[in-house]
């Protein structure tokens, strides 16, 4: 008898860690696409903001992580005083993915200008940060209550990371690939079709996890906003494992957050390029992360993250030194075989961090007798999410003072317009490329540079002149010159590649306004804010983690051996 229980309880757990980690994928495709792509949608997809306009929405960022700070551990109070036939976490679970899929949509579809924009962007960020807890506190807990066996622990920690991992760069290379070159339209169809498949993997998450049945008292016992902060504040290893956390997330975050920009400005505008990069982050990730479980039996927690840490600062100086000196050149080679000792750092020491504080549930159940996993695991979501509003502060601040938020808006403008052309029909972009091409003969932009203010002036009003079936009612002079070149030449006389060769063309403008006016201090700041700024928050969680986290290997089993002889002792009496 004995062994058959233990049989379907090998089964069950095969099977949730399955449906759960798998059903991973799509929450982190859409939290890939608002928190790390919405500030670049906003930065390129033609609204116009001013820099002042784009600093008040990196502000509003950090508003709406506050709002968090209140919202996650009182989502994880209300997932632990809900008790249903389909368990406490799944209920939310589903709610908290429907309600998000219909923001997301609305996020990249309505495009207010100016202030308008910015209110816009703060009603649509409270609604999803609400949302999406919703969904993803109760997500989040289903760890510690799936086993309590550290064998099966780091199995399913290191399944959905993973998985998690396979969502959030799937997500990053289809935005990358598809929205280079077509901003709005892009940005567009991505929102519709991850809001969709996130809806998808939430069902396999819902219906596929059976949560373990819960030992519920003959009154459940309610507990307050009271309980529910003194449950955080009295578990110190939880509060030291968020600290950590928060420190490495947006540490970690930068190099991604930012380096779209460093990509576009140093080696291309192009699409296919960063999502190489991509796709060596994404491997270097996941391979490292699916061996976790052998590492961890090989090695201890601490140890992986001084062999991690080692490994990070190695990649970031590297990155920090291409392109200074001849024999590092900064090229799609150097940034991926540099960046492969970054992300594996990374991939270590996030793993090491994740089960560390998903191992003070088991601390809280020692010092308190009681688990509370929704109410210890919502820091974690709360930590996520406030890292990423401080990292979307830092990412605005260091675009904005830099100078390189001005400098892209060219960009944006040009982007723009590609939503513009692209609603024209056939017939209409050829004649307009044809009226262009009978028009008057281009001048490359280093010969528009060299003429004076007054035969500059006089070029421009002839180009515009000799367009007469478009307005370029958003771009500059100087992005007008490099576009109608582009435009001019023999290979573009007809759109036989439909809405692809003026995207081509888009890029190649791009290409030449981030060359032209990119300076030495933009790049150079911009260097510094995804290497040197990572390093140092990285190091602080590993000085955290070193000196005041307690719960090792050994002790994470004796008090784990101590409450289990709690409990049985319980049933017994």
């Amino acid at each position: 008898m004995k062994d058959n229980v233990l049989d379907f309880e090998r089964k069950l757990f095969n099977r949730n860690k399955w449906a759960y980690s798998v059903g991973g994928i799509g929450r982190d495709m859409v939290y890939q696409l608002v928190a790390t792509f919405f500030i670049t949608y906003v930065q390129f997809s033609g609204l116009g903001l001013s820099a002042t306009q784009f600093t008040v929405i990196g502000i509003m960022l950090v508003v709406g992580r506050i709002w968090d700070a209140v919202n996650d551990p009182v989502m994880g109070s209300i997932v632990e005083n809900t008790h249903t036939k389909w368990g406490k976490f799944r209920p939310w679970i589903l709610i908290g993915a429907l309600l998000t899929a219909i923001v997301i949509i609305f996020m990249f579809n309505f495009r207010p200008t100016g202030w308008a924009f910015v209110i816009f962007f703060f009603v649509m960020y409270i609604f999803w940060e609400m949302f999406f807890t919703l969904n993803d506190i109760p997500y989040w807990s289903l760890i510690p209550a799936l086993s309590k066996n550290k064998k099966d622990r780091d199995t399913v920690t290191t399944m959905v990371v993973v998985f998690a991992g396979v969502g959030a760069f799937a997500g990053n290379a289809i935005i990358t690939l598809t929205t280079v070159g077509r901003m709005v339209k892009g940005y567009s169809i991505i929102s519709f079709t991850f809001a969709i498949f996130f809806v998808a993997c939430t069902l396999l998450t819902v219906f596929g996890v059976k949560e373990p049945k819960e030992v519920l008292p003959e009154k459940p016992v309610k507990i307050s906003i009271k309980k529910m902060f003194s449950v955080i504040a009295k578990n110190d290893q939880l509060l030291w494992a968020s600290l950590a956390l928060m420190l490495y997330s947006i540490g970690s975050g930068l190099l991604t957050a930012l380096g779209y920009n460093f990509f576009w400005l140093e080696i291309g505008y192009d699409g296919t390029l960063t999502m190489i990069f991509i796709l060596s982050f994404a491997i270097s990730n996941i391979l490292i992360q699916s061996f976790y479980s052998a590492l961890a039996k090989r090695f201890t927690r601490k140890q992986m993250m001084n062999f991690s840490f080692i490994a990070l600062v190695f990649g970031y100086a590297m990155m920090l030194s291409i392109g200074w000196v001849d024999f590092l050149p900064v090229n799609i080679v150097t940034a991926c075989a540099f960046g492969l000792f970054v992300f594996g750092g990374q991939a270590i020491f996030y793993m090491v961090v994740i089960v560390n504080m998903t191992n003070t549930i088991e601390y809280n159940e020692f010092k308190t007798g009681d688990r509370n996993e929704a109410i210890v695991f919502s820091l974690r979501p709360f930590v996520a999410k406030m890292s990423s509003a401080i990292q979307g502060l830092i990412v605005t601040l260091v675009l904005v003072v830099s100078g390189v938020y001005g400098m892209s808006q060219n960009v944006s403008a040009l982007e723009q317009e590609v939503s513009l052309f692209n609603e024209m029909s056939v017939i209409e972009k050829n004649t307009y490329v044809s009226n262009i091409q009978n028009g008057i003969s281009a001048l490359s932009f280093e010969a528009f540079e060299i003429l004076s203010e007054t035969e500059q002036a006089s070029y421009v009003m002839n180009l515009k002149n000799s367009i007469s079936t478009f307005e370029f009612s958003t771009l500059d002079d100087k992005e007008l010159v490099v576009l109608y070149e582009a435009l001019q030449k023999p290979e573009n006389a007809v759109f036989s590649q439909g809405d692809n060769g003026w995207e081509m063309m888009i890029n190649e403008a791009a290409d030449s306004v981030f060359l032209e006016n990119a300076t030495i201090s933009m790049r150079l700041f911009l260097r510094l804010a995804i290497t040197v700024i990572p390093a140092l928050l990285i190091f602080g969680a590993l000085y955290i983690l070193q000196k005041k986290y307690i719960i090792d290997e050994v002790y994470y089993e004796e008090i784990t051996k101590i409450t289990n002889n709690r409990i049985e002792q319980k049933l017994q009496s």
